[in-house]
């Protein structure tokens, strides 16, 4: 399971999962992607662990999966 804790400018924190990272890499490619690129992550797990990003962003999340 991939489980998002994100922040949109201005706004609290919001959690987004889904079932497998790939699910969120597809959702990322739709035309209006899930999540917009620039939203600050504030942390992100990967079947229970932390993922450390160099890009803290939507963005630089899926750079990382889609490696």
């Amino acid at each position: 399971m991939l489980e998002i804790h994100y922040i949109v400018t201005g706004s609290d924190e919001e959690v987004k999962k889904y079932d497998k990272a790939s699910d969120f890499v597809g959702a990322q490619y739709k035309e209006v992607p899930d999540l917009q690129d620039n939203y600050q992550v504030t942390k992100a797990l990967l079947d229970g662990k932390e993922i450390e990003l160099d890009d803290k962003t939507i963005g630089g999340l899926f750079n990382y999966l889609n490696k």
